[in-house]
C-alpha cells in the first residue's frame, strides 16, 4: 500500500524562493527515485508543503536515507527557522476515484 508523506517547512524570513529553487534543484532526482508517486511543492508564500506519494514504506525509507536528502538537507537547514513538521500517512481510500491521493 502507497505512503503519503507531508512536510511543511518553514524558511527563514526572506527566504522562502531560495529554498524553492533548492528543492527545485533535485526535484527531478527524486522524482527519478524508485518508487516516487508523487513529490510535489505548494506554497502559501511563507511556507512551503511538501507532499509526497510512495509506492512503499521501504521506497519512502530509500528516500529518506538516499543521496539526494544527504545534500538537500543540509542547505534547507541552513534556510529554515526550525525543523520540518512531518506526517507520514497510510492510505484510507473512501468516495471512488477521488478520495485518494
Amino acid at each position: 500500500m502507497s505512503v503519503v508523506v507531508t512536510a511543511v517547512v518553514h524558511p527563514n524570513p526572506g527566504k522562502l524562493e531560495e529554498a524553492l529553487a533548492a528543492y527545485a534543484k533535485y526535484i527531478e532526482a527524486v522524482h527519478a527515485e524508485p518508487g516516487c508517486e508523487l513529490y510535489a511543492l505548494h506554497t502559501d508564500g511563507s511556507s512551503i508543503v511538501v507532499i509526497e506519494k510512495w509506492a512503499t514504506r521501504a521506497d519512502l525509507d530509500a528516500h529518506a536515507a538516499g543521496a539526494v536528502l544527504a545534500e538537500l538537507g543540509p542547505v534547507l537547514d541552513a534556510l529554515r527557522e526550525r525543523p520540518a513538521d512531518v506526517t507520514v500517512l497510510e492510505a484510507r481510500p473512501a468516495g471512488g476515484g477521488k478520495g485518494a491521493l
